[in-house]
């Protein structure tokens, strides 16, 4: 048994909008969490900066990272949580 099947799954949930000099800080914040077993899903509200490429370069780093696009209406924080929450695996969600 593995230390992921002893935890139960944390699913953390970043709205994300033209926030290119924040990200990396906020995703590092992330990574150096003594709890392993999550997945961060981050959802992009149709950036126009270098949020995404960012964000790319971390999912390539580390699989627990997933980069997603607001697909529907009305745009904002709010609905690309709800977009997260649907997408999430986790046991817990923040």
């Amino acid at each position: 048994m593995t230390n992921k099947d002893k935890y139960p799954l944390v699913s953390i949930i970043i709205p994300l909008y033209n926030r290119d000099k924040l990200i990396s800080e906020t995703l590092e914040s992330v990574l150096v969490q003594t709890y392993h077993n999550w997945e961060c899903l981050v959802v992009d509200d149709g950036s126009t900066d270098e949020s995404r490429t960012i964000i790319n370069k971390y999912c390539l780093r580390d699989n627990r990272f997933c980069l997603l696009n607001r697909d529907r209406e009305p745009k904002g924080a709010s609905t690309c949580r709800n977009i997260g929450v649907k997408m999430a695996s986790g046991e817990y969600i923040i």
